[in-house]
């Protein structure tokens, strides 16, 4: 793996905290454009921040012995509504909304029939979609999960709060496991930002690195 050249720094817990929830709401709440507004002030101060304290590697190094099975599969847990959910089944419920009439606690409720793609502004349905990791397995092993004990990536596999959004079957598959220097939501506006401000907001707060590519594709998502 390249070397690093810019140390990272822990960011204290409060603006850890804020930065997080900025770059969430972004995310969840972007214009079903495409992508073809101005990137938002606050995403860009968030990744003009985050770009600061990441620590960036020359380019990404595909690191041996990646299996999804390291992260291991769906939790499940209790909701804030008593419903017991897998971690895949409450990002439906939080992108969907609660199907009216569908089962309630203690079973998992049904989601609602359809929600914006927050990556191509297009409606979809809980039946199309797939379950993004916004940082994901594959690229955050090659970043430094690979050397995380079993029960870390697991939590990462499974963080509702930053790194799980639902999203259309095509656009995630094109993603695949791509990073912002290999893939970026379409558009040239608001999406992308929002979406490199989220990328990076799990990345500070798991310690991992990004690429040269990387912290160069989110200046241009954010025009910085």
């Amino acid at each position: 793996m390249g070397m690093p050249r810019r140390a990272s720094a822990r960011l204290p817990v409060a603006v850890l905290a804020v930065v997080a929830v900025l770059a969430v709401i972004a995310v969840v709440t972007l214009s079903p454009t495409g992508g073809r507004t101005s990137p938002a002030a606050a995403d860009r101060q968030t990744v003009a921040a985050l770009l600061d304290r990441v620590t960036v590697v020359d380019r990404r190094v595909r690191v041996l012995g990646y299996d999804r099975d390291q992260f291991g599969g769906w939790t499940s847990g209790v909701t804030a509504d008593g419903g017991y959910c897998t971690s895949r089944e409450a990002v439906l419920i939080t992108t969907f909304g609660r199907r009216p009439g569908s089962a309630g606690p203690p079973s998992c409720p049904d989601p609602g029939p359809s929600a914006v793609d927050v990556y191509t502004g297009r409606r979809i349905s809980p039946g199309e979609v797939e379950i993004d990791h916004v940082v994901p397995l594959a690229a955050a092993w090659d970043h430094g999960a690979h050397a995380w004990p079993r029960d870390r990536r697991v939590a990462f596999a499974n963080d509702l709060a930053l790194n799980l959004v639902a999203v259309g079957g095509p656009v995630n598959q094109a993603k695949s496991d791509g990073t912002p220097g290999e893939w970026l939501p379409p558009g040239d506006g608001a999406v992308p930002c929002a979406y490199v401000a989220r990328y990076l907001t799990v990345s500070v707060s798991y310690g991992l690195t990004v690429s040269d590519a990387d912290a160069a594709a989110s200046r241009r998502s954010c025009r910085l």
